[in-house]
């Protein structure tokens, strides 16, 4: 509990800022391809911090790297209250998306290694479960913070909350270390290419890509076409945040008894039809409810996916 409590906590902050910082953006200065590229900027940096920090993980242990993480996304929070350029925004986004590349694998890595293989599934639909319930915190109080008591406060909070996960960090065991070997190249590209780990890793990409373009564009079109405030865009992006969290645990079971590919394909084809009619919703009730398609197809693809790729993975 105290691992999926700091995990919650660790990255809460990313998902806080989904519903508003392409708002920020546009209230510093930027215009929409500078929004963009403020946006896409976190993910650009926390994609390859993942690979390079999750070997670092495997190196030095688990533990040290959540710790590490944790604090420097605490600073990098606190940072953003006073990033009031397009250009120090950027450099913000860069410093986040690296520490909460310490985050994730190290997080993730000790779930992996304390979960019997048999109920992997189960395993990584709880720490799927832990991540889609700081999402809904993330996007639930996000709007209400800004609407009331602007962005700074905001990056306040989620500074503050970043202190308390790297407290409960400290309480986290260290799974127990095996002898550091050498990268086995040959057998780890093997092992990418094949159907399982090859389809997890697409089933990542294409959620993740699909959201990204999402989480650009749609507050934007809120505010601009709709007229909605901050506290609609966040209570609105909670919807789905609530129903991915629910259809967890139920993707995680299907991937358990009937094999990953059924949720992942079931999750995917949920979220390609929420994202071709989403551009034709134009009143918020008929986005809420395509809300809830996608909150459903992303429910199932993360267990889904985390279980492609880690099922047949070397201990």
């Amino acid at each position: 509990m105290t691992l999926l409590a700091a995990t919650m906590l660790g990255t809460m902050d990313s998902n806080a800022l989904v519903p508003i910082i392409a708002l920020y953006a546009k209230a510093v200065g930027a215009d929409l391809l500078q929004i963009g590229v403020i946006v896409g900027l976190f993910s650009a940096v926390h994609a390859p911090a993942n690979l390079f920090f999750g070997r670092i993980a495997d190196r030095l242990g688990r533990k040290l790297p959540l710790q590490v993480g944790l604090g420097w996304d605490a600073v990098s929070l606190f940072l953003y209250s006073v990033a009031t350029t397009p250009l120090l925004l950027a450099l913000v986004r860069i410093s986040h998306g690296i520490g909460s590349g310490f985050v994730g694998p190290s997080s993730m890595a000790i779930m992996a290694d304390t979960s019997p293989r048999e109920r992997k599934g189960r395993a990584m639909a709880v720490y799927g479960m832990a991540l889609a319930l700081a999402v809904v915190i993330g996007f639930g109080m996000a709007g209400p913070i800004v609407a009331r008591d602007g962005f700074a406060v905001l990056f306040y909070v989620l500074s503050g909350a970043l202190v308390a996960g790297l407290v409960l960090a400290t309480f986290v065991g260290e799974p127990p270390a095996s002898p550091a070997k050498p990268m086995p190249w040959r057998r780890l590209l093997a092992y990418v290419r094949g159907p399982m780990p090859a389809a997890g890793y697409a089933s990542i990409f294409a959620l993740y890509f699909v959201l990204g373009a999402f989480v650009t564009l749609v507050p934007l079109h809120l505010q601009e076409e709709l007229g909605a405030s901050a506290l609609v865009v966040g209570l609105s992006f909670a919807v789905f945040a609530v129903l991915s969290l629910l259809f967890h645990y139920p993707g995680g079971i299907l991937a358990d008894r009937y094999g990953p590919a059924t949720p992942a394909t079931i999750g995917l084809v949920a979220v390609a039809v929420a994202m071709a009619l989403i551009p034709t919703v134009k009143d918020l009730p008929g986005l809420i409810a395509l809300m809830v398609i996608f909150g459903v197809g992303h429910g199932f693809v993360f267990p889904a996916a985390s279980t492609l790729v880690s099922r047949e993975a070397d201990p």
